[in-house]
């Protein structure tokens, strides 16, 4: 009886999922208020859905070890909250926004408490501690207009986390976490949100070919010192930040080739001179011949996405452990694998759907500095899905980073909850320079009228 219900599970989470991203879409696009709050419901409902079917199949799956239980009722309680506290205090921010993070952080926190109870446990506390830190930001980043003149400080701060880093242990021979005591961060995440304030900063100020001089060379030295410690992905990251912004402040398609062909020099030379580059791409152009070491990884990531077919093999019924670290830069074959090829196609949609979201706010901040800012955070969230997706399908490299708000890492938690943050305190900003405009434009229109009289 318990292996016919865990079939069908298979199915009734494709169906949740499918709707919960037809709601997401629709929702985006209608302007009726009416039927928006029906469609943020609908998303509410399969949310809620999803997070009780995966922790329910889980506790059944672990002899009903009462924890499991507990963390659930937590989870939910944390999600309501999230949800009924950005609508309370920020009713213009994105509701969209705010959804779609907390059912990405559902899934994650489903597939982390298959594999590893504590580390979901863990993951949860941090969310819990980000969210509660971070809920201030939106307010924060409206009242101090002063935040656009920090540039240079935003680069000096994230130039000197870097470099700290740089002489930290490492970790898989990478630099990459920074070692507080009992704490470990990793803050190639929180320089990617600075290196954004920084060249918003900026290019706020001034848009010269000398102030681009000025800011190309210190974004050079932030991916130097990157390659350098061994974080592809980051570097990557920081590099497309750097072409997309500089686009957003010139219009000039001259700096956007200039910095094209210097990239693709400096992947030239970096392939020459270091070995862990070339090692990345020799797995990548031939992991088999190496399955049995360096390649082995991206076998399993291979295997696991085959297995899972369109449907899945079922939570709780495949081999995530069977991929190292699975539940780090590999999360999304874990899901591929248990939930199936439909389920992360239509979480890759809703991934999208927050790139929407952040990119529409862009286009609609008047001051240059909200809207390079803007820019910037949406280019680093959907370049960085895109690197951990098409790194497990073998589409490109594999550059080690996480699947935003689903793949195990507090750094990488904190760093995706604190976007949102910053983005929604943009939309509300947003609705009320609108909102401002309407009323300043029946304040002229009465005006008239009275004159014309």
């Amino acid at each position: 009886m318990q292996s016919i219900f865990f079939e069908i599970s298979k199915y009734i989470f494709i169906f949740m999922i499918a709707f919960y991203t037809a709601a997401s879409y629709r929702a985006a696009v209608i302007s009726d208020e009416a039927k928006r709050k029906h469609l943020h419901a609908v998303q509410i409902t399969m949310l809620i859905g999803v997070h009780f079917l995966g922790f329910f199949i889980l506790w059944l799956c672990n002899d009903l070890d009462s924890r499991y239980a507990i963390l659930y009722v937590s989870e939910l309680f944390y999600f309501l909250a999230t949800i009924l506290f950005y609508k309370l205090f920020y009713p213009k921010a994105s509701r969209l926004l705010t959804h779609n993070m907390c059912f990405l952080m559902a899934v994650g926190f489903i597939m982390i408490a298959r594999i590893d109870y504590d580390a979901a446990l863990k993951q949860f506390f941090i969310a819990m501690l980000g969210t509660g830190a971070t809920f201030l930001i939106p307010w924060i980043f409206k009242k101090v207009k002063s935040f656009r003149n920090f540039g240079l400080i935003y680069a000096a701060l994230g130039l000197l986390l870097l470099i700290l880093v740089l002489f930290s242990s490492r970790v898989f021979g990478a630099n990459l976490v920074l070692e507080l005591g009992p704490v470990s961060v990793q803050p190639g995440e929180f320089v990617k949100i600075l290196f954004c304030l920084f060249i918003a900063s900026m290019f706020n100020k001034d848009t010269s070919f000398r102030q681009v001089a000025k800011v190309t060379i210190l974004a050079i030295a932030h991916v130097l010192i990157l390659v350098v410690s061994k974080d592809l992905g980051t570097a990557l990251i920081l590099f497309v930040i750097y072409v997309m912004m500089i686009f957003c402040a010139t219009h000039k398609l001259t700096y956007v080739f200039a910095s094209l062909g210097a990239g693709s020099l400096a992947s030239v030379l970096a392939y020459k001179i270091f070995s862990h580059v070339r090692q990345r791409v020799e797995i990548f152009l031939d992991p088999w011949s190496r399955i049995d070491g360096i390649g082995y990884q991206i076998c399993q990531s291979l295997f696991a996405v085959g297995m899972g077919s369109w449907f899945g093999m079922g939570l709780n019924q495949g081999m995530p452990t069977a991929i190292p670290v699975a539940y780090k830069d590999f999360m999304f074959s874990c899901l591929a694998e248990e939930f199936g090829v439909i389920f992360v196609l239509a979480l890759i949609l809703i991934c999208l759907n927050n790139l929407i979201l952040i990119m529409n706010i862009a286009s609609r901040c008047r001051t240059l500095f909200y809207r390079l800012v803007a820019v910037g955070l949406g280019s680093s969230y959907g370049f960085q899905v895109f690197l951990t997706i098409g790194g497990t399908m073998k589409m490109i490299p594999m550059t080690g980073v996480t699947l935003p708000f689903v793949s195990y890492g507090g750094s990488s938690l904190l760093s995706s909850i604190c976007i949102v943050a910053l983005v929604n305190g943009m939309y509300n900003m947003r609705h009320e320079e609108a909102a401002s405009d309407v009323e300043k434009k029946k304040i002229k229109t009465e005006h008239k009228s009275k004159s014309a009289r």
